[in-house]
Order: structure tokens, then sequence, then C-alpha cells
């Protein structure tokens, strides 16, 4: 009896291990089968959010003048006299901006002109008396001629056909002055003129004048000062003409292309101030600027630089900082 009862134990024993064992086996492929669908979820709400965020890219960037700065400047050395406008005016081509103060540089254009004036009048003058010569040149041939054939006659003496003669060769001299004069007197109109030219070049050089349309941005320019040729005196940006300057991190670099549409607000507000697309993509990627850094970015991060062309300008002031959101899809 002692016996068998030392053989039963250890078999219930056993039996009571294997149903452990298989209820271990059965919660642990539970536990994996768990695992495994949790993990399979994570994967596919990350493929997810990552699907969702390359719909829409943000960049950040500035407005900025499409043609860049105009810059103002005076064409020559003086003193500014006059100031004619002041920032934010908006000014035609050739408008006058800046008058310097004006030297002998009127008189002399004056004082050119009379001169040419007075020329014009002598030359007049040769011009009528060309033709009075003209006149008397055909009556003294007409003279010798006849004296000539009177002489051949024996009706006219050698005396009076040779004084005819050189009656006639005089005044074919004479008015071969008078055309040499005339002559003389073109090219020294000619010069005149471009002495006219010149005076008035220099008193043209005296005013400062917009070099096209557009908008006084800046100006740096005081009644007095004194400035010199080409100084930058100013800056002036042409109307409503402006492009998006931004940067895409490179993370999305790949994402942007030309085409897309963008929709762009100001820096920290939500509302749509203009859209757009993307008309230039840089092929490489750079070091960003200073204006384009936020707060906890990694310094080593670099961005690829694009320009977007607004369909509307006239809510974008220049130099703003603002949200480029850019449709990928």
């Amino acid at each position: 009896m002692l016996k068998k009862e030392k053989f039963q134990i250890p078999f219930r024993m056993k039996k009571i291990i294997n149903n452990i064992s298989i209820s271990l086996l059965l919660l642990a492929s539970f536990c994996f089968l768990g695992c495994t669908n949790k993990e399979k979820q994570n994967q596919d709400k990350s493929t997810s959010d990552t699907a969702l965020k390359v719909q829409e890219v943000v960049a950040i960037g500035k407005v900025a003048p499409a043609e860049g700065w105009i810059q103002i400047s005076s064409p020559s050395n003086g003193l500014i006299e006059e100031i004619l406008v002041k920032e934010g005016d908006q000014v035609e081509k050739g408008q006058t901006l800046l008058k310097l103060k004006q030297s002998i540089a009127s008189l002399d254009v004056e004082q050119a002109r009379a001169e040419l004036e007075s020329l014009k009048a002598n030359n007049q003058v040769n011009r009528q008396d060309l033709e009075k010569e003209k006149i008397l040149l055909a009556e003294l041939k007409s003279k010798y001629e006849t004296s000539k054939n009177l002489y051949s006659k024996n009706a006219e003496t050698r005396e009076n056909v040779e004084s005819d003669l050189s009656n006639y060769k005089q005044q074919q001299e004479k008015i071969n002055s008078i055309n040499k004069q005339i002559q003389s007197n073109r090219f020294i109109e000619k010069e005149q003129r471009i002495q006219i030219e010149k005076s008035q070049q220099t008193l043209n050089d005296l005013k400062v004048v917009a070099v096209k349309n557009g908008i006084i941005s800046e100006l740096n320019a005081e009644v007095g000062q004194s400035v010199i040729s080409n100084d930058n005196l100013g800056t002036m940006v042409e109307n409503h003409h402006y492009l998006i300057e931004a940067e895409v991190d490179e993370l999305f670099a790949d994402s942007v292309q030309v085409g897309q549409i963008v929709e762009m607000n100001m820096v920290g507000k939500t509302a749509v101030i203009s859209k757009g697309k993307i008309i230039y993509v840089s092929p490489t990627l750079v070091n960003k600027s200073i204006l384009f850094e936020t707060a906890n970015e990694a310094e080593d991060r670099r961005v690829r630089r694009i320009k977007i062309e607004p369909d509307n300008s006239s809510n974008l002031l220049i130099n703003a900082k603002v949200e480029c959101r850019i449709k990928i899809k």
C-alpha cells in the first residue's frame, strides 16, 4: 500500500504541472497576439500621421520686392536744395524727387542758347545774301557773254570784254566765300547745340529723378545735406509687385516643387491674407538664415529656398514675416 501511494502522488503532480504549463502557454500566446496587434495599430497610426503631414508643408517666408530694391542716388555732387517727396509716396518714372543747389549751370544753358540763336540769325542773313549774289552773278554772266559775242563781231572793245569777265569771276569768288561761310556756320551751330546739351545735362544732373514707377520706401536725405555722385539717398519699390522668399526644412525639401499652391498668413495668425504658387525651387540645401530661426530648432538643420508669387499683393507688407502653407497633394 505504501508503495502504491508513492507512485500515485508524482503522477498527480505531473498532471497539475502539465495543466499549468498549457495555461501559461495559452496566456503567452494571447499576450503575444495582443502586443503584435497593438504594434501594428501603432505602425498604422504612425503611417497615417505621416501621410497626413506630407499633404501640407509649412515654410517661413518674408515679403520682398520682385525686382529688388531700387536705389535712389544723385547723378552728381552737390548740396540738397529741395526735397519733393516723402516716404510712402507713390512716384512715376522720371518724376523729380530731389533738387540740388544750382550754381551757374542754368546761366550756362541760357548763354549757350542765346549764342545759338545769334548764329542761326547770321546764317539766315548769309543765305539771303547768297540768293542776292546769285542773281547778280547771273546778270554779270549774261553781260560778259553779250560783250564776248559783240567782240567777235568787232562791235565791242577787248577792254570791256575783259572787264566784264573780271567782274563775273569776282562775283563767283564772292559766292564761293559766302557758301564757305554758311558751311562753317553750320559746323559752329552743331558744336553750339552739343554745348547746350552738355550744359542741359549738367543742369539735369542737379535733379534726382525716379527711375521707375514705385513707392518711396526709405529716404535718407535732408535739405542742405552734401551728396556725392551715386551716394545712396534711399530706396523705392515697384507698386505691389512682390514675391515671398521662403525656406523649407530639409525634412520636407523633396516634397516641394514649382507650381504647388500656397496659402499665406501672418505669423501667429490663422487668417489667410494671400494665395499664390511656387515659381522657384533651389536645387541645393543651405544653412538657415537668421530670419527663419525658431526656438528649439537644431542649428545644423538645413533648408531649401523657394520663391512664391502671390495672386494678390495688396495685403502684403514689405519685409513682413509670413507662414506659407504649401499644398503637397
